[in-house]
Formats: structure tokens, sequence, C-alpha cells
């Protein structure tokens, strides 16, 4: 696999993971509120419980991809993250809404930039571009 492909890759699934994740509160803080009947700041409080688990997680994710490479994280958080996102759609209340920004912040941790920077150089197809006397 070319390092184009992978770069594209990586960068569409940056675009949907910061945009179904990190992004989201921008737009549906208000209807989620509204829907609940919880305050906009409850659920602003929510989405930055997430981002700080999100932190809390990040060496342990770290560690993960020095370990294992980055490929099986990067997927796995678009995983946890589509689950998180299902958890948000279906919530009822505050503890589910609570369970769906946990799930979120979980994903945020692993498949955000972070990871997926630390994931890039271990890349097999950007390794092997990088020795080729071909490459751009």
């Amino acid at each position: 696999m070319k390092r184009s492909i992978v770069v594209a890759a990586l960068g569409t699934a940056q675009t949907l993971a910061w945009g179904s994740s990190y992004y989201l509160p921008a737009i549906l803080a208000d209807p989620i509120a509204q829907g609940l009947g919880l305050s906009r700041t409850t659920v602003f409080g929510l989405f930055s419980g997430a981002l700080l688990l999100s932190a809390v997680l990040g060496p342990s994710v770290g560690r993960a991809i020095d370990n294992r490479g980055g490929r099986g994280v990067l997927a796995l958080s678009n995983l946890v993250l589509a689950a998180g996102l299902v958890l948000l759609g279906v919530a009822q209340g505050f503890l589910t809404l609570a369970l769906a920004w946990a799930a979120l912040g979980v994903g945020m941790a692993m498949g955000l930039y972070d990871p997926a920077f630390a994931a890039l150089p271990g890349s097999t197809a950007v390794q092997r571009a990088d020795r080729s006397p071909a490459s751009p």
C-alpha cells in the first residue's frame, strides 16, 4: 500500500472521528439537553468528563500502541466510538447519557490525533515508502 493511501485513509478516519466525538456537542448539545430534560451545562459537563477520561487513558493507549502497534488500537477506536454514538442515540436520561459520553471518551483516547500520529510511523506501508529510493 502506498504511503499516500495510508495518509488519505488516516485523514478520512480522523475527520470522521473528530466530527463524531469532539465536535459533536457544538451541534447537538442543545437538542440533547432539551430532549432529555437536562441543562445545557449538564450536557457540556458530561462532555468535559469524556475529555478528562480521554486524557487519563492517553498514556495507556500510548503504551498499547508502542507494544502492539497502532492499527488494532485505531480500528478498535472506531468500534468504541460507534458504540458511544449508539448509546448517545438511545440515551433516556442522565445515566445513559453519562455512559454514552464515557464510551466516547474512551474512543477519543484511542482514536484521535495523538494515537493516530503515534501509530503512523509504525505503519509498514509508511516504513516501506520511507526506505524506497523512489519515494517522493
